[in-house]
């Protein structure tokens, strides 16, 4: 049963897992959040170590990232890692973006009901696999 504030806002409210970058997501938190491609083959805190080390010049002045917790794979196996990003967005977004490339990973988006990827494809969010797991830190300033 909903609570009224539940139902003033129009999602749940409380501890229940919610997928990063979705709206229920977004009104609980001060992050901007992207999904990076991983092959699985390493593990996520050295992809998210790697992920910024070598974009020079830096972008990202205050702020940091951290992972969300979570692993959405798209329907063709195609894993993907949310990371969320505060503070300095634009120089986040930048510093992510520049990570990305020079890794040659994929990004991604949640627009409404779907994870929108960086080469244009789209995927409804019903038809990924999603999966919660523990948090891993990231660099903060």
């Amino acid at each position: 049963m909903s609570s009224p504030m539940e139902k003033i806002l129009g999602v749940p409210i409380g501890f229940q897992k919610v997928i990063p970058g979705t709206a229920a997501h977004l009104l609980r938190s001060k992050q901007e959040i992207v999904y990076l491609s991983d092959d699985g083959k390493g593990d996520l805190r050295s992809l998210f170590e790697r992920l910024t080390k070598d974009v020079s010049p830096r972008q990202a002045k205050r702020g940091g990232m951290t992972s969300q917790g979570c692993r959405l794979w798209l329907p063709d196996g195609t894993l993907f890692h949310p990371i969320g990003y505060h503070g300095d967005f634009d120089g986040w977004r930048s510093d992510i973006e520049s990570g990305a490339r020079q890794l040659r990973l994929l990004t991604g988006r949640i627009e409404g009901d779907q994870i929108v990827i960086s080469d244009g494809r789209r995927f409804d969010l019903k038809e990924c696999r999603i999966e919660f797991n523990r948090l891993v830190d990231g660099k903060s300033d």
